[in-house]
């Protein structure tokens, strides 16, 4: 079993930076509570239909996709600017 930190520890880093720059309520586009859940869902099945690398066995969905995904909304909670 091998567990690749790489890409995790590079992909959150990544997505807490993207996040951080998410502007919430600009113009007529809103995003609420139920938006959130749908893409982390829609994310969450995206990463198990992708699957890891071949050659890493440690976990059946890919860590490489899923990691900057949890990133941005972490990001978006911590430092998600206003306007």
């Amino acid at each position: 079993m091998m567990l690749s930190l790489g890409p995790i520890i590079f992909g959150l880093i990544l997505g807490l930076i993207i996040g951080s720059q998410i502007k919430l309520n600009v113009g007529d586009s809103e995003f609420t509570l139920a938006s959130f859940v749908v893409i982390f869902i829609a994310g969450i099945i995206i990463a198990w239909l992708s699957g890891n690398f071949p050659y890493y066995d440690d976990v059946t969905v890919s860590t490489a996709f899923l990691s900057p995904l949890i990133g941005i909304f972490v990001g978006k909670i911590l430092f998600a600017r206003s306007k």
